[in-house]
């Protein structure tokens, strides 16, 4: 959300203005727990509701998803749910959020976003902004995840909410991860968890009518980086993802110093689809991703939103200004520069593969936000253009 935004940048001023190297550990979270408000829990056990007949229609034999169900309330509105073998960075324990309406058979998965770390200052950003639990949840209950609107696109669609507490992505794979200038180990296991939840929902819904797989910022790229694992478990759904401000740039632009810097730390090697062009010697070519996914998934229908002066991703992606060279103050991709990198990824790399909707601001994520429903581009309300492309696709906006 906006605020959130306003918040990692004052947070990143003061960290990189007073604190050196000294980094917090993630933030705790008493308010994790498995209740998602009053009687959530409780509720969801005693409901009855989690088989397949009442959730879907009919089994889907492909998927390796075998986990027990998830219990179901079907009120529309959110319970949290625990997993075991879910965790944070610092060892709490985590789940997902669950928000399942009565008759409903589409299914949404929502990938929360929320900084990355990867050096001491990214850690520092990101340290308060692992949440968890009903704290994550309200964190951002506004747009596409704000039921009460007659006009939200999402609002037949039982829905998953992934949080985001690991910093990496949702894509991480080693534990205890002792990084320089950075005092307590963290546990970068995103893709632990991420197999972990969907060993529940897939049997949970084992065959949606459409799949949405949606994320914001590093749960964008989350969603992108763990598309395989996803597909795996409805192979023959129609599906569709959407990223919202998770963009990954060419070498150009998101130096393959930083790539690597991320590659290292988060264990990417082995959460990474096998896509040959997508890991350089130099540690370049995620960009790529789009690339392989568009071409191994052809009937998937793949989108983009971002900002061109995007403040957040100027700040991440300034890391690697100067071959990835401690820099003084707060770094800056630069405005300018921002606004090339992004017209560079839609002529080399999206175009006619990735649908998108491109804004002229500075913002960063726009589909959890009240902006979701206000803003327009090119002509064009973002709030139209998601519908469109949920339902059946829609072309490229600009400024």
């Amino acid at each position: 959300m906006v605020r959130r935004q306003i918040l990692t940048i004052v947070l990143s001023s003061m960290i990189l203005g007073g604190c050196g190297d000294d980094v917090p550990p993630p933030a705790t979270d008493d308010g994790a727990s498995s209740s998602g408000g009053e009687g959530a829990s409780a509720g969801a056990s005693d409901s009855g509701t989690g088989t397949a007949d009442e959730t879907g229609t009919g089994g889907t034999p492909e998927s390796p998803y075998d986990g027990e169900p998830l219990p179901l309330v079907t009120d529309g509105e959110w319970h949290w749910i625990d997993i075991d073998g879910m965790r944070c960075a610092d060892g709490r324990p985590s789940g997902v959020g669950v928000r399942a309406v009565e008759g409903s058979t589409k299914l949404a998965l929502y990938f929360k976003g929320g900084g990355a770390c990867f050096n001491a200052t990214s850690c520092a950003i990101s340290a308060s902004l692992m949440l968890t639990g009903t704290d994550a949840i309200a964190d951002n209950p506004e747009g596409i995840l704000e039921f009460g609107r007659e006009e939200n696109p999402l609002n037949d669609y039982n829905v998953i909410y992934f949080p985001y507490c690991t910093g990496d992505i949702h894509s991480g794979t080693v534990s205890g991860a002792q990084l320089d200038g950075v005092p307590t180990p963290w546990d970068f296991v995103g893709r632990d968890n991420v197999l972990a939840a969907l060993d529940r929902i897939g049997p949970t819904f084992p065959n949606p009518e459409q799949l949405a797989v949606i994320g914001t910022s590093a749960g964008g790229l989350g969603a992108l980086t763990n598309f395989p694992k996803i597909a795996e478990g409805w192979p023959n759904t129609p599906t569709v993802l959407l990223d919202d401000s998770g963009l990954i740039f060419r070498d150009e632009y998101l130096r393959p110093c930083l790539q690597q810097q991320m590659r290292t730390a988060w264990g990417l090697a082995e959460s990474l689809p096998a896509c040959e062009a997508c890991t350089k010697a130099d540690g370049g070519g995620l960009a790529q991703l789009f690339v392989w996914l568009t071409d191994t998934y052809p009937d998937t229908r793949f989108g983009v939103i971002g900002a061109n002066r995007d403040q957040i991703v100027r700040i991440f992606f300034g890391f690697g200004n100067d071959d990835c060279a401690a820099s003084a103050g707060l770094p800056d991709l630069g405005a300018e520069r921002l606004t090339e990198a992004l017209d560079d990824l839609q002529t080399e790399v999206l175009a006619g593969r990735v649908s998108s909707y491109i804004i002229d601001g500075e913002t960063h994520t726009w589909t959890t936000t009240p902006l979701f429903y206000t803003t327009t581009s090119g002509g064009v309300s973002m709030r139209d253009w998601v519908s469109d492309f949920l339902a059946t696709g829609a072309g490229d906006v600009a400024p």
